[in-house]
Protein backbone atom coordinates (compact mmCIF):
# COMPACT_ATOMS: atom_id res chain seq x y z
CA UNK A 1 0.00 0.00 0.00
CA UNK A 2 1.38 3.44 -0.72
CA UNK A 3 2.20 5.69 1.82
CA UNK A 4 -0.27 8.61 2.25
CA UNK A 5 2.00 11.39 3.62
CA UNK A 6 5.53 10.45 3.29
CA UNK A 7 7.56 13.31 2.85
CA UNK A 8 5.21 14.96 6.22
CA UNK A 9 5.50 11.69 8.37
CA UNK A 10 9.18 11.65 7.40
CA UNK A 11 9.81 15.31 8.84
CA UNK A 12 7.49 13.85 11.47
CA UNK A 13 9.38 10.81 12.62
CA UNK A 14 13.02 12.54 12.18
CA UNK A 15 11.90 15.41 14.30
CA UNK A 16 10.54 13.49 17.57
CA UNK A 17 13.03 10.95 16.89
CA UNK A 18 15.53 13.91 17.26
CA UNK A 19 13.84 15.23 20.14
CA UNK A 20 13.77 11.41 21.99
CA UNK A 21 17.38 10.85 20.84
CA UNK A 22 18.79 14.35 22.56
CA UNK A 23 16.27 13.58 25.31
CA UNK A 24 17.31 10.08 26.21
CA UNK A 25 21.23 10.67 25.41
CA UNK A 26 21.00 13.93 27.60
CA UNK A 27 19.53 11.97 30.41
CA UNK A 28 21.76 9.36 30.57
CA UNK A 29 24.93 11.28 30.15
CA UNK A 30 23.45 13.34 32.88
CA UNK A 31 22.74 10.77 34.62
CA UNK A 32 26.48 9.19 33.54
CA UNK A 33 28.04 12.36 34.89
CA UNK A 34 26.09 12.33 37.58
CA UNK A 35 27.62 8.81 38.94
CA UNK A 36 31.26 10.11 37.86
CA UNK A 37 31.08 12.87 39.89
CA UNK A 38 29.64 11.09 43.15
CA UNK A 39 32.65 8.46 42.45
CA UNK A 40 35.07 11.79 42.14
CA UNK A 41 33.75 13.75 45.25
CA UNK A 42 34.63 9.67 47.18
CA UNK A 43 38.12 10.20 45.94
CA UNK A 44 38.73 13.40 46.76
CA UNK A 45 37.15 12.77 50.67
CA UNK A 46 40.08 10.24 50.51
CA UNK A 47 42.90 12.78 49.38
CA UNK A 48 41.49 15.18 52.25
CA UNK A 49 41.42 12.65 53.93
CA UNK A 50 45.00 11.72 53.56
CA UNK A 51 46.00 15.44 53.57
CA UNK A 52 44.96 15.49 57.32
CA UNK A 53 46.42 11.96 57.79
CA UNK A 54 49.78 13.45 56.65
CA UNK A 55 49.39 16.82 59.35
CA UNK A 56 48.12 14.51 61.95
CA UNK A 57 51.03 12.42 61.70
CA UNK A 58 53.20 15.79 61.53
CA UNK A 59 51.40 16.84 65.23
CA UNK A 60 52.18 13.81 66.81
CA UNK A 61 55.88 13.76 65.18
CA UNK A 62 56.39 17.26 66.71
CA UNK A 63 54.61 16.40 70.41
CA UNK A 64 57.29 13.61 70.43
CA UNK A 65 60.28 15.42 69.29
CA UNK A 66 59.18 18.10 71.85
CA UNK A 67 58.99 15.30 74.92
CA UNK A 68 62.62 13.65 73.72
CA UNK A 69 63.82 17.68 73.57
CA UNK A 70 63.12 18.03 76.81
CA UNK A 71 64.02 14.39 78.23
CA UNK A 72 67.53 14.96 76.41
CA UNK A 73 68.07 18.27 77.46
CA UNK A 74 66.83 17.75 81.01
CA UNK A 75 69.61 14.67 81.83
CA UNK A 76 72.13 16.22 79.51
CA UNK A 77 72.52 13.68 77.05
CA UNK A 78 72.39 15.98 74.24
CA UNK A 79 76.56 15.93 73.78
CA UNK A 80 78.95 18.65 73.54
CA UNK A 81 79.41 20.60 70.48
CA UNK A 82 82.26 18.13 68.87
CA UNK A 83 79.61 17.02 66.26
CA UNK A 84 79.96 20.01 64.70
CA UNK A 85 81.31 21.18 61.83
CA UNK A 86 82.13 23.55 59.30
CA UNK A 87 80.08 23.93 56.03
CA UNK A 88 79.93 26.42 53.68
CA UNK A 89 81.98 29.37 55.53
CA UNK A 90 79.07 30.67 56.83
CA UNK A 91 77.48 28.12 58.73
CA UNK A 92 78.02 24.49 60.71
CA UNK A 93 76.61 21.50 60.30
CA UNK A 94 76.12 18.13 61.77
CA UNK A 95 76.25 15.34 58.92
CA UNK A 96 76.28 18.21 56.59
CA UNK A 97 79.12 17.41 53.93
CA UNK A 98 77.55 18.75 50.92
CA UNK A 99 78.84 15.78 48.37
CA UNK A 100 78.89 12.86 50.66
CA UNK A 101 76.36 12.92 53.68
CA UNK A 102 75.61 10.03 55.45
CA UNK A 103 72.09 8.41 54.45
CA UNK A 104 71.23 6.97 57.98
CA UNK A 105 71.54 9.97 59.61
CA UNK A 106 69.71 13.55 59.76
CA UNK A 107 71.46 16.45 59.15
CA UNK A 108 71.43 19.82 61.30
CA UNK A 109 72.66 22.72 59.43
CA UNK A 110 73.17 25.88 62.34
CA UNK A 111 74.11 30.17 61.98
CA UNK A 112 76.66 28.73 64.92
CA UNK A 113 77.48 25.91 67.35
CA UNK A 114 74.23 25.61 69.20
CA UNK A 115 73.48 23.30 72.02
CA UNK A 116 69.90 23.45 71.85
CA UNK A 117 70.74 22.72 67.96
CA UNK A 118 72.86 19.76 69.44
CA UNK A 119 70.06 18.33 71.49
CA UNK A 120 67.18 18.75 69.13
CA UNK A 121 69.68 16.74 66.48
CA UNK A 122 69.76 13.90 68.93
CA UNK A 123 66.37 14.14 69.82
CA UNK A 124 64.95 14.23 65.93
CA UNK A 125 67.31 11.47 65.10
CA UNK A 126 65.84 9.24 67.89
CA UNK A 127 62.26 9.93 66.73
CA UNK A 128 63.91 9.34 63.03
CA UNK A 129 64.56 6.08 63.37
CA UNK A 130 61.68 4.75 65.92
CA UNK A 131 59.40 5.99 63.08
CA UNK A 132 61.31 4.18 60.85
CA UNK A 133 61.14 0.91 62.64
CA UNK A 134 57.32 1.15 63.33
CA UNK A 135 56.40 2.30 60.41
CA UNK A 136 58.27 1.02 57.60
CA UNK A 137 57.66 2.52 54.26
CA UNK A 138 55.90 5.50 56.09
CA UNK A 139 58.32 7.98 56.77
CA UNK A 140 57.97 11.20 54.16
CA UNK A 141 61.24 12.41 53.19
CA UNK A 142 60.28 16.51 52.86
CA UNK A 143 60.26 17.34 56.58
CA UNK A 144 62.23 19.32 58.73
CA UNK A 145 62.64 21.11 61.42
CA UNK A 146 63.63 25.36 62.16
CA UNK A 147 64.55 26.28 65.00
CA UNK A 148 62.47 29.54 66.50
CA UNK A 149 64.80 31.94 65.58
CA UNK A 150 65.80 30.31 62.49
CA UNK A 151 69.12 30.17 64.36
CA UNK A 152 69.45 26.17 62.78
CA UNK A 153 67.54 23.87 60.95
CA UNK A 154 67.07 20.12 60.88
CA UNK A 155 66.23 17.80 58.10
CA UNK A 156 64.97 14.15 58.30
CA UNK A 157 66.57 13.42 55.06
CA UNK A 158 70.44 14.69 54.63
CA UNK A 159 69.44 14.85 50.71
CA UNK A 160 67.26 17.67 51.28
CA UNK A 161 69.39 19.99 53.40
CA UNK A 162 72.11 20.11 50.27
CA UNK A 163 70.55 23.25 48.43
CA UNK A 164 70.21 25.14 51.82
CA UNK A 165 72.35 28.29 52.27
CA UNK A 166 71.45 30.90 55.14
CA UNK A 167 72.10 33.85 52.81
CA UNK A 168 69.60 32.87 50.10
CA UNK A 169 66.74 31.26 52.18
CA UNK A 170 63.62 32.98 52.59
CA UNK A 171 62.46 31.19 55.46
CA UNK A 172 65.80 31.91 57.50
CA UNK A 173 65.84 35.50 56.92
CA UNK A 174 62.48 35.87 57.42
CA UNK A 175 60.84 33.34 59.58
CA UNK A 176 57.67 36.14 60.56
CA UNK A 177 57.11 35.96 57.22
CA UNK A 178 56.06 31.97 57.48
CA UNK A 179 55.09 31.42 60.92
CA UNK A 180 52.64 32.92 63.03
CA UNK A 181 52.67 32.84 66.68
CA UNK A 182 51.07 29.77 68.40
CA UNK A 183 48.15 28.78 70.42
CA UNK A 184 48.35 27.47 74.02
CA UNK A 185 49.93 23.83 73.97
CA UNK A 186 46.74 22.12 75.83
CA UNK A 187 44.43 24.51 73.68
CA UNK A 188 46.11 23.07 70.34
CA UNK A 189 46.67 19.27 71.89
CA UNK A 190 42.94 19.44 72.80
CA UNK A 191 41.60 21.01 69.85
CA UNK A 192 39.10 18.42 68.02
CA UNK A 193 38.58 20.60 64.93
CA UNK A 194 41.67 19.55 62.50
CA UNK A 195 40.77 22.90 59.91
CA UNK A 196 41.29 24.91 62.88
CA UNK A 197 44.67 23.22 63.64
CA UNK A 198 45.73 22.55 60.41
CA UNK A 199 45.11 26.21 59.47
CA UNK A 200 48.97 26.95 60.98
CA UNK A 201 50.54 26.36 57.33
CA UNK A 202 52.33 28.40 54.99
CA UNK A 203 51.34 30.41 52.07
CA UNK A 204 52.53 29.10 48.40
CA UNK A 205 56.32 29.19 47.75
CA UNK A 206 58.85 27.89 45.34
CA UNK A 207 60.81 24.88 46.84
CA UNK A 208 64.61 25.21 47.32
CA UNK A 209 64.59 21.37 47.73
CA UNK A 210 62.17 20.43 44.48
CA UNK A 211 62.26 23.87 42.34
CA UNK A 212 58.21 23.32 42.50
CA UNK A 213 55.27 25.77 44.08
CA UNK A 214 54.85 24.22 47.67
CA UNK A 215 52.96 24.82 50.41
CA UNK A 216 54.01 23.38 54.20
CA UNK A 217 52.05 22.64 57.31
CA UNK A 218 53.30 23.35 60.49
CA UNK A 219 53.38 21.90 63.82
CA UNK A 220 55.39 23.52 66.85
CA UNK A 221 57.77 21.53 69.34
CA UNK A 222 56.90 23.27 72.01
CA UNK A 223 59.13 23.95 75.25
CA UNK A 224 57.76 22.74 78.20
CA UNK A 225 60.03 22.91 80.72
CA UNK A 226 58.30 25.41 82.80
CA UNK A 227 55.50 24.49 85.59
CA UNK A 228 52.88 26.86 84.02
CA UNK A 229 50.74 26.06 80.98
CA UNK A 230 53.40 27.54 77.48
CA UNK A 231 52.71 28.77 74.15
CA UNK A 232 56.72 28.96 74.23
CA UNK A 233 58.43 27.19 71.05
CA UNK A 234 61.89 25.64 70.56
CA UNK A 235 60.92 25.38 66.99
CA UNK A 236 58.75 24.37 64.32
CA UNK A 237 58.20 21.30 62.59
CA UNK A 238 57.35 21.18 58.55
CA UNK A 239 56.09 18.82 56.20
CA UNK A 240 56.70 20.41 52.29
CA UNK A 241 53.71 19.69 50.18
CA UNK A 242 55.22 19.80 46.63
CA UNK A 243 53.47 19.84 43.57
CA UNK A 244 54.56 16.59 42.22
CA UNK A 245 53.87 15.26 45.82
CA UNK A 246 50.20 16.36 46.01
CA UNK A 247 49.75 14.96 42.28
CA UNK A 248 51.19 11.67 43.32
CA UNK A 249 49.09 11.75 46.48
CA UNK A 250 45.87 13.06 44.04
CA UNK A 251 46.55 9.87 41.78
CA UNK A 252 46.93 7.89 44.70
CA UNK A 253 43.30 8.42 45.98
CA UNK A 254 41.97 8.14 42.35
CA UNK A 255 43.77 4.30 42.64
CA UNK A 256 46.69 5.27 40.20
CA UNK A 257 44.33 7.24 37.31
CA UNK A 258 42.44 10.28 37.23
CA UNK A 259 39.58 10.74 35.28
CA UNK A 260 39.66 12.26 32.25
CA UNK A 261 38.88 15.98 32.32
CA UNK A 262 39.35 16.02 36.13
CA UNK A 263 40.11 19.71 37.40
CA UNK A 264 41.86 20.21 40.70
CA UNK A 265 43.25 22.56 42.24
CA UNK A 266 44.04 23.69 45.99
CA UNK A 267 43.36 27.20 46.79
CA UNK A 268 45.09 28.94 49.64
CA UNK A 269 41.27 30.67 50.34
CA UNK A 270 42.69 33.95 52.32
CA UNK A 271 44.82 35.35 49.35
CA UNK A 272 43.45 33.60 45.99
CA UNK A 273 46.50 32.06 45.13
CA UNK A 274 45.80 28.46 43.82
CA UNK A 275 48.06 25.67 42.58
CA UNK A 276 47.06 23.28 39.57
CA UNK A 277 46.73 19.33 40.89
CA UNK A 278 45.89 18.51 36.69
CA UNK A 279 46.65 19.52 33.92
CA UNK A 280 44.03 21.92 33.18
CA UNK A 281 42.41 23.92 35.98
CA UNK A 282 40.70 26.18 33.11
CA UNK A 283 37.25 25.65 34.21
CA UNK A 284 35.86 25.10 37.35
CA UNK A 285 33.49 28.37 38.00
CA UNK A 286 30.99 25.93 39.29
CA UNK A 287 33.77 23.62 41.38
CA UNK A 288 32.97 21.42 44.31
CA UNK A 289 34.42 22.10 47.23
CA UNK A 290 36.14 20.49 50.33
CA UNK A 291 37.76 22.30 52.83
CA UNK A 292 41.08 21.31 54.21
CA UNK A 293 41.37 24.02 56.92
CA UNK A 294 40.41 27.30 56.98
CA UNK A 295 43.15 28.04 54.99
CA UNK A 296 43.22 25.97 51.93
CA UNK A 297 40.52 23.63 50.16
CA UNK A 298 40.17 21.54 47.07
CA UNK A 299 38.21 22.40 44.52
CA UNK A 300 37.35 20.11 41.60
CA UNK A 301 35.04 19.92 38.99
CA UNK A 302 34.86 17.73 35.64
CA UNK A 303 32.93 19.26 33.18
CA UNK A 304 30.53 17.47 31.11
CA UNK A 305 31.49 18.22 27.57
CA UNK A 306 35.16 16.55 28.58
CA UNK A 307 33.25 13.84 30.27
CA UNK A 308 31.55 13.34 27.04
CA UNK A 309 34.72 13.69 25.06
CA UNK A 310 36.83 11.33 27.33
CA UNK A 311 35.06 9.24 29.69
CA UNK A 312 33.69 5.84 27.78
CA UNK A 313 30.28 6.21 29.23
CA UNK A 314 29.99 9.87 27.86
CA UNK A 315 31.38 8.80 24.39
CA UNK A 316 29.40 5.38 24.11
CA UNK A 317 26.42 7.80 24.36
CA UNK A 318 27.22 9.61 21.81
CA UNK A 319 28.37 6.78 19.39
CA UNK A 320 25.17 5.45 20.17
CA UNK A 321 23.05 8.32 19.58
CA UNK A 322 22.72 8.41 15.63
CA UNK A 323 21.38 4.70 15.98
CA UNK A 324 19.31 5.25 18.31
CA UNK A 325 17.75 8.29 15.77
CA UNK A 326 17.84 6.35 12.76
CA UNK A 327 16.08 3.06 14.17
CA UNK A 328 13.66 5.86 16.01
CA UNK A 329 13.06 7.75 12.71
CA UNK A 330 12.48 4.29 10.45
CA UNK A 331 10.18 2.77 12.88
CA UNK A 332 7.87 6.48 13.57
CA UNK A 333 7.82 6.51 9.99
CA UNK A 334 6.36 3.38 9.22
CA UNK A 335 3.69 3.56 11.89
CA UNK A 336 2.59 7.05 11.21
CA UNK A 337 2.60 5.38 7.65
CA UNK A 338 0.72 2.48 8.71
CA UNK A 339 -1.72 4.90 10.77
CA UNK A 340 -2.60 7.03 7.56
CA UNK A 341 -3.33 3.85 5.58
CA UNK A 342 -6.05 2.90 8.39
CA UNK A 343 -6.92 6.08 8.44
CA UNK A 344 -7.60 6.74 4.57
CA UNK A 345 -8.46 3.71 3.16
CA UNK A 346 -11.62 2.27 2.07
CA UNK A 347 -12.14 -0.99 4.77
CA UNK A 348 -14.25 -3.13 2.08
CA UNK A 349 -12.05 -2.11 -1.07
CA UNK A 350 -8.89 -1.44 -0.01
CA UNK A 351 -8.78 1.62 -2.00
CA UNK A 352 -8.24 5.12 -0.49
CA UNK A 353 -11.30 7.31 0.59
CA UNK A 354 -12.18 10.56 -0.71
CA UNK A 355 -10.26 11.91 2.77
CA UNK A 356 -7.27 11.41 0.60
CA UNK A 357 -7.84 14.29 -1.91
CA UNK A 358 -7.12 16.99 0.90
CA UNK A 359 -3.35 15.85 0.61
CA UNK A 360 -3.71 15.61 -3.42
CA UNK A 361 -4.77 19.15 -3.44
CA UNK A 362 -1.02 20.22 -2.07
CA UNK A 363 1.20 17.99 -4.95
CA UNK A 364 -2.12 18.15 -7.87
CA UNK A 365 1.33 19.07 -10.45
CA UNK A 366 2.64 15.55 -9.81
CA UNK A 367 -0.63 14.32 -10.76
CA UNK A 368 -1.77 15.96 -14.47
CA UNK A 369 -4.89 13.47 -15.58
CA UNK A 370 -7.64 12.02 -13.81
CA UNK A 371 -9.86 8.96 -14.47
CA UNK A 372 -13.02 8.65 -12.97
CA UNK A 373 -14.65 5.38 -13.45
CA UNK A 374 -18.52 4.49 -12.51
CA UNK A 375 -19.50 0.63 -11.99
CA UNK A 376 -22.83 0.24 -14.56
CA UNK A 377 -25.86 -0.93 -13.38
CA UNK A 378 -24.48 -1.25 -9.63
CA UNK A 379 -27.94 -0.37 -8.63
CA UNK A 380 -30.08 -3.54 -9.98
CA UNK A 381 -27.03 -5.89 -8.47
CA UNK A 382 -28.16 -4.64 -5.02
CA UNK A 383 -31.25 -5.10 -5.71
CA UNK A 384 -31.51 -8.20 -7.56
CA UNK A 385 -28.52 -10.34 -5.94
CA UNK A 386 -28.64 -8.25 -2.36
CA UNK A 387 -25.85 -6.07 -0.84
CA UNK A 388 -23.12 -8.70 -0.06
CA UNK A 389 -23.04 -9.38 -3.76
CA UNK A 390 -22.96 -5.70 -4.31
CA UNK A 391 -19.94 -5.48 -2.09
CA UNK A 392 -18.31 -8.69 -4.01
CA UNK A 393 -18.79 -6.29 -7.30
CA UNK A 394 -17.01 -3.54 -5.92
CA UNK A 395 -14.20 -5.83 -4.02
CA UNK A 396 -13.46 -7.12 -7.91
CA UNK A 397 -13.48 -4.00 -9.32
CA UNK A 398 -11.14 -2.07 -6.93
CA UNK A 399 -8.48 -5.57 -7.06
CA UNK A 400 -8.93 -4.62 -10.96
CA UNK A 401 -8.06 -1.00 -10.67
CA UNK A 402 -5.14 -1.50 -7.92
CA UNK A 403 -3.20 -4.14 -10.21
CA UNK A 404 -3.38 -2.19 -13.23
CA UNK A 405 -1.59 0.69 -11.88
CA UNK A 406 1.95 1.10 -9.95
CA UNK A 407 1.49 0.84 -6.32
CA UNK A 408 3.62 3.34 -4.92
CA UNK A 409 2.79 5.78 -7.76
CA UNK A 410 -0.52 5.99 -8.51
CA UNK A 411 -3.78 6.56 -5.96
CA UNK A 412 -6.95 4.50 -6.49
CA UNK A 413 -9.67 6.79 -4.72
CA UNK A 414 -13.19 5.26 -4.11
CA UNK A 415 -14.89 8.49 -3.98
CA UNK A 416 -18.71 7.49 -3.45
CA UNK A 417 -20.78 4.09 -3.30
CA UNK A 418 -19.64 2.74 -6.90
CA UNK A 419 -17.35 5.72 -8.39
CA UNK A 420 -13.79 5.62 -8.51
CA UNK A 421 -11.05 8.38 -9.18
CA UNK A 422 -7.59 7.17 -10.47
CA UNK A 423 -5.20 9.67 -10.46
CA UNK A 424 -1.80 8.82 -12.35
CA UNK A 425 1.80 10.36 -11.25
CA UNK A 426 2.97 12.12 -14.31
CA UNK A 427 1.43 10.30 -16.79
CA UNK A 428 -0.40 11.77 -20.25
CA UNK A 429 -4.35 11.52 -21.28
CA UNK A 430 -3.02 9.06 -23.96
CA UNK A 431 -1.46 6.95 -21.43
CA UNK A 432 -4.32 7.58 -18.74
CA UNK A 433 -7.26 6.57 -21.84
CA UNK A 434 -5.25 3.13 -22.38
CA UNK A 435 -5.14 2.40 -18.85
CA UNK A 436 -8.78 3.05 -18.56
CA UNK A 437 -9.42 0.70 -21.26
CA UNK A 438 -7.12 -2.02 -20.11
CA UNK A 439 -8.95 -1.59 -16.14
CA UNK A 440 -12.39 -1.32 -18.00
CA UNK A 441 -11.81 -4.45 -20.28
CA UNK A 442 -10.22 -6.82 -16.99
CA UNK A 443 -13.18 -6.11 -15.36
CA UNK A 444 -15.67 -7.23 -18.26
CA UNK A 445 -13.64 -10.36 -18.80
CA UNK A 446 -14.06 -11.38 -15.18
CA UNK A 447 -16.25 -14.28 -14.14
CA UNK A 448 -18.54 -12.88 -11.44
CA UNK A 449 -20.90 -15.29 -10.23
CA UNK A 450 -23.53 -14.46 -7.98
CA UNK A 451 -25.73 -18.02 -6.33
CA UNK A 452 -24.87 -19.97 -9.29
CA UNK A 453 -25.63 -16.92 -11.81
CA UNK A 454 -23.47 -15.20 -13.83
CA UNK A 455 -23.36 -11.61 -13.76
CA UNK A 456 -22.20 -9.52 -16.18
CA UNK A 457 -19.30 -6.82 -14.63
CA UNK A 458 -18.93 -3.39 -16.61
CA UNK A 459 -17.72 -0.15 -15.94
CA UNK A 460 -17.88 3.03 -17.62
CA UNK A 461 -15.09 5.88 -17.72
CA UNK A 462 -14.01 9.49 -18.09
CA UNK A 463 -10.64 11.17 -18.59
CA UNK A 464 -9.64 14.90 -18.07
CA UNK A 465 -6.50 16.46 -18.07
CA UNK A 466 -5.96 19.01 -15.24
CA UNK A 467 -8.11 22.35 -15.36
CA UNK A 468 -8.12 25.07 -12.60
CA UNK A 469 -8.57 22.56 -9.95
CA UNK A 470 -9.00 19.29 -9.10
CA UNK A 471 -12.69 19.66 -8.45
CA UNK A 472 -12.91 20.98 -11.73
CA UNK A 473 -11.23 18.10 -13.67
CA UNK A 474 -12.87 15.97 -11.61
CA UNK A 475 -16.27 17.43 -13.37
CA UNK A 476 -15.14 17.46 -16.57
CA UNK A 477 -14.11 13.71 -16.29
CA UNK A 478 -17.44 12.76 -15.04
CA UNK A 479 -18.60 14.81 -18.40
CA UNK A 480 -16.88 12.66 -20.16
CA UNK A 481 -17.96 9.52 -18.39
CA UNK A 482 -21.26 10.41 -18.80
CA UNK A 483 -20.94 10.71 -22.89
CA UNK A 484 -19.74 7.24 -22.39
CA UNK A 485 -23.16 5.96 -20.77
CA UNK A 486 -24.79 8.01 -23.35
CA UNK A 487 -23.40 5.86 -25.99
CA UNK A 488 -23.72 3.01 -24.54
CA UNK A 489 -27.56 3.41 -23.75
CA UNK A 490 -27.73 4.49 -27.22
CA UNK A 491 -26.45 1.66 -28.68
CA UNK A 492 -28.56 -1.09 -26.07
CA UNK A 493 -31.87 1.44 -27.33
CA UNK A 494 -30.42 0.40 -31.51
CA UNK A 495 -30.34 -2.84 -30.91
Amino acid sequence: MKKVQDALRKRQAVLISATVTLLCVSLYVIFSHQKRMSEVSERMNAMVAHTIEVFNDNELIADATGVRFQQIRGTRECGGLEGFAPRDGESWAINGDLHHPDPDSGTLIARQRDLNGSCMFAAAEFIRHKINAINPGRFDAHRYIIARDASWFYWFDPQDSVPFHFSDSKMANDPDAFFKPPESFYDRLLQKDVTKREGSSTSFYTDRITGEKAFSVISYIYDLSGATVSDRIVGYLLYDHSLSEMRDALAESFGGSLPAGLMVKLVNVPDRTSLCLTESCSWLRDASVRAISKKYEYRYALPVYLFVLNDPQGWIAVLLAPFLFLLLACVLRRRFNQSDVRVYTDPLTGCFTRKILEFVHDRIEDFPVVILMDCNKFKAINDTWGHSAGDRALKVIARRMMSSVRDEKDLVIRTGGDEFVILLLKTGADDARRIAQRVAKEISAHDFVVGGNAVHLSVSWGVASFQSDLATTIQVADADMYRMKQARQDATLIR
